[in-house]
């Protein structure tokens, strides 16, 4: 099992949980993955946070113009190169095997399109 996830997370002015929902999914079991931040034109400090990790997992995109959370995932979607989309609300952190239990399911329940 070598599946590639994509996490899709949009974001606005989300400088003040940002780190906290990167360092949960930094300390992931599972290590395949890369994180689309989506950030729909926040004015806060939400680059700099994104910035100061040193990760090529990481893929950062600002948006022209504030589109809302849903556009702003699809965008992240639209770029990603993972075998499984996986979502990240921007207040949101996730425990470190959240990612290998999703996967066991989808191995257990093959028919199975989402968990």
């Amino acid at each position: 099992m070598m599946e590639k996830i994509s996490i899709a997370m949009a974001t606005y002015n989300g400088e003040k949980f940002l780190r906290e929902q990167l360092d949960s999914i930094l300390v992931q079991s599972w290590t395949n993955f890369e994180l689309i931040i989506c950030d729909d034109c926040s004015t806060d400090k939400t680059w700099d946070v994104v910035k100061s990790y040193q990760d090529n997992r990481i893929i950062y995109i600002k948006n022209k113009k504030n589109y809302g959370a849903a556009k702003s995932r699809n965008i992240g979607i639209s770029k990603a190169t993972g075998d499984f989309i996986s979502f990240l609300d921007s207040d949101d952190e996730w425990l470190p095997e959240k990612l290998i239990s999703e996967l066991r399911l989808f191995e257990q329940y093959p028919d199975c399109i989402a968990v």
